[in-house]
């Protein structure tokens, strides 16, 4: 599994939404349309992904960095662009443990954080963080994600989706047809998805919510660079959705 079924899942009208989450609905048809036009360039007329495509690096870093320039171009596309690099990190995760995660350390600092266990942070603690992290443990906010998509629901699903795109998809995935279900467990029920931080977002006060999401944001930063320089180079990217000033239902 890698980025391309991440582009799939993305395109489908049965699970797009429950990836990406309801913040970024209002370009959700766009956001589908753009992962389909890569789908299809990437099949190139083929109609078996795993015996037609082209698996080489870089086709792969091309379908990636086309639909990542495309998304851009949307008003919330830096937003957007945070959650797939997320879902990426959480997918590399699965499949390599020879370096510091990216949404790991993010996870960790965001615990850390919010049961005050800042002795060996680099950060300076603010008494307005601290105030924060506080408001933080009064409200009872989660630290892992809640409402788990339990895994028999999503292949039934996924099974009566019955979309003509969706229908495509099934058609060539079926030398794996579980394929698809399996990358959306992994991703939405991963215990280092970040979703539990759009629940902070909805019941902190604005100031306080972004007192945390910057003290994560910096302190992430300063530690994955003593370990894996390139991760913290995503952990600024990776946060941007957490930055809207919008609040949509969550």
């Amino acid at each position: 599994m890698d980025f391309d079924h991440i582009i799939f899942i993305v395109s489908t009208d049965c699970f797009s939404e429950k990836l990406l989450g309801k913040s970024f609905s209002q370009n959700l048809g766009t956001i589908k349309e753009f992962a389909r036009e890569e789908t299809l360039a990437l099949m190139a007329g083929g109609t078996d992904y795993y015996y037609d495509a082209n698996f080489s690096t870089e086709r792969k870093h091309r379908s990636k960095d086309i639909l990542f320039e495309k998304i851009s171009t949307l008003r919330n596309g830096p937003a957007i662009l945070g959650k797939l690099i997320e879902l990426d990190s959480i997918l590399n995760e699965r499949v390599s443990r020879n370096s510091v995660s990216l949404v790991e350390r993010i996870k960790n600092v965001s615990a850390r954080l919010y049961w005050l266990n800042v002795d060996d942070f680099q950060i300076e603690i603010t008494d307005s963080l601290i105030e924060a992290a506080i408001q933080a443990q009064h409200s009872e906010l989660p630290l892992y994600t809640e409402e788990p998509f339990d895994r028999e629901e999503i292949y039934n699903s996924w099974e009566h989706a019955s979309s003509a795109w969706d229908n495509y998809i099934k058609g060539i995935m079926t030398d794996v047809p579980d394929s698809i279900g399996e990358t959306l467990d992994r991703l939405y029920n991963s215990p280092l998805s970040l979703r539990q931080l759009f629940n902070w977002r909805e019941r902190l006060p604005k100031d306080q919510f972004l007192t945390l999401i910057q003290a994560i944001e910096r302190e992430s930063f300063l530690e994955l660079m003593n370990y894996n320089p390139a991760s913290a180079l995503l952990v600024e990217p990776t946060m941007r959705q957490f930055h809207e000033t919008d609040r949509p239902i969550q």
